[in-house]
C-alpha cells in the first residue's frame, strides 16, 4: 500500500484504496471489514473505494511514472548544488523518495500492472517529441544564422 519511505512516519492523508469484494453475506462479515478499514481511517488515511481496474489505471499514471522518473534521475547522479532552484530541489526529493524504495517494489509496479507498459511507452514518446522540438528549434536558429541573409535576398 504505502512504500517504506513514503509511509514510514504517518499514514495521514494517504489514500487507502479498497474494493469490497469477497466479503460474503452476513452482518459479522461486513462488520469485520468495517473494523479493518477503520484502522486506516483512524490513522488519518483518506478512504477511497474503487475497483481494481480503476486503481491500476491511476497507479500506472502516477506511482509508476513517479518511480520511473525518480530512477532515471538517480541514474543521472543528480546532486545538490550551491545554486539549486526550488524545482531542482523537488527533483532531488523525488530521487530520495523513490530510490530508497527497493527495486523489487518498482519492478512490481511494472510487472503486475498491465497499464505500466503503456505508460512507459508514453514516457518514451513524450521524450522523443520533446527532443524533436528542441532539435527543430536549434535547426531553425542555425539556418537563420547560416542562410538568413541569402534567404532574405533570395
Amino acid at each position: 500500500m504505502f512504500g517504506p519511505e513514503s509511509g514510514k512516519d504517518s499514514w495521514y492523508d494517504f489514500a487507502f484504496v479498497f474494493d469490497k469484494v469477497r466479503i460474503g453475506e452476513g452482518k459479522s462479515r461486513t462488520a469485520r471489514v468495517d473494523r479493518f478499514l477503520d484502522i486506516f481511517e483512524k490513522e488519518g488515511s483518506r478512504m477511497v473505494e474503487m475497483t481494481f481496474a480503476e486503481h491500476d489505471r491511476y497507479t500506472a499514471g502516477s506511482q509508476f511514472i513517479t518511480h520511473t522518473m525518480g530512477r532515471v534521475l538517480e541514474m543521472l547522479d543528480s546532486e545538490t548544488t550551491l545554486i539549486n532552484t526550488k524545482g531542482y530541489e523537488t527533483l532531488l526529493n523525488l530521487v530520495e523518495n523513490t530510490a530508497n524504495d527497493s527495486f523489487d517494489l518498482f519492478y512490481g509496479l511494472f510487472m503486475y500492472n498491465k497499464n505500466a507498459m503503456e505508460e512507459l511507452e508514453r514516457i518514451d514518446l513524450a521524450f522523443e517529441a520533446l527532443k524533436k522540438e528542441l532539435f527543430w528549434q536549434l535547426h531553425e536558429v542555425l539556418r537563420r544564422q547560416l542562410f538568413g541573409k541569402a534567404e532574405e535576398a533570395g
